[in-house]
C-alpha cells in the first residue's frame, strides 16, 4: 500500500516538472506487481480495494488535468486572437484619425505682391 501512496506524490511532483516519465514507470510497475500478486492468489482483499480506489482517484486527476489543459489551450487561443483582432483595430483607428495636411499656400504666393492685372 505503500507504494500506492507514494504513487500520489510521485504524480504531482511530475506534474509540477513537467515530466512525467518517473511517474509512468513507478505505475506500471505496480500494475505488474498488482496484477502479478492477483493471478498469484496473493494478492489481499484491502490492497486490492485500495489498489482500485487509487487507480480510480489517478483517472479522475488524470481526466482533470487533462480537461484543464484543453481549456487553457482554448483561452489561449481565443486571448491570442483578441490580441491581434485588437491590435489591428487600433493601428486602423490611428490611421484614420491621423491629421490630414492641409493645404496652406505657398511661402511665395503669400508674401509676393499683387500683379498689376489683379489691381485693375
Amino acid at each position: 500500500m505503500g507504494r500506492l501512496v507514494a504513487s500520489i506524490d510521485t504524480f504531482f511532483d511530475c506534474l509540477r516538472s513537467a515530466d512525467m516519465d518517473n511517474f509512468t514507470y513507478d505505475w506500471k510497475g505496480i500494475v505488474e506487481d498488482c496484477v502479478g500478486s492477483q493471478h498469484a492468489g496473493s494478492l489481499d482483499s484491502d490492497t486490492s480495494s485500495f489498489a482500485l480506489g487509487v487507480s480510480g482517484s489517478m483517472e479522475l486527476l488524470c481526466d482533470a488535468f487533462l480537461n484543464l489543459e484543453v481549456k487553457a489551450g482554448v483561452i489561449s487561443a481565443q486571448l491570442s486572437e483578441k490580441l491581434v483582432t485588437e491590435s489591428c483595430e487600433n493601428q486602423l483607428h490611428r490611421h484614420s484619425s491621423a491629421p490630414t495636411p492641409s493645404r496652406s499656400p505657398s511661402p511665395s504666393r503669400a508674401t509676393r505682391s499683387p500683379s498689376p492685372s489683379s489691381q485693375l
